[in-house]
């Protein structure tokens, strides 16, 4: 099975390649990207900003969100990647970071943990918290960590 994940990994790879998407390590930039429970770790130690969206297919405010986070992917390419992780099919990391209400969302950077937002908090507080980051404010004071 695990040649087979890879076959298609290569696979799509070599298509992104080809249609000119930028790649940071194996992750295209301007896209949301699927994890699970293999996949996490190697997606947060990519250099820069990475924010894991922990979702459920039954959470209404989860499904509010998605829209905002293609959006926030696309503004931020090159300096911000977003993962979505169902926590239904995924418990191991919901259990590692102790999330219990979403959605919620997880952000590293440099492949440290920050800290997370929790709810259905819009696009604006996203924007805000990627400037603080890049600009070396944050403040943990606004519930980021």
């Amino acid at each position: 099975m695990d040649d087979e994940l890879e076959r298609i990994k290569r696979e799509k790879m070599l298509k992104l390649m080809k249609d000119d998407v930028p790649v940071v390590g194996t992750f295209p930039v301007t896209e949301l990207h699927e994890l699970d429970d293999q996949s996490f770790d190697d997606f947060i130690q990519q250099t820069g900003i990475v924010v894991i969206d922990c979702w459920a297919a039954w959470c209404a405010p989860c499904r509010t969100m998605e829209p905002i986070m293609k959006q926030l992917s696309k503004e931020w390419a090159g300096q911000v990647s977003i993962g979505k992780l169902n926590v239904d099919q995924n418990p191991r990391i919901a259990m590692k970071f102790g999330i219990s209400s979403i959605p919620n969302f997880l952000v590293f950077q440099n492949g440290k943990f920050l800290g997370n937002v929790v709810g259905a908090v819009g696009k604006k507080p996203f924007d805000k918290l990627f400037k603080k980051i890049l600009s070396g404010e944050l403040d943990k004071r606004e519930g980021y960590s």
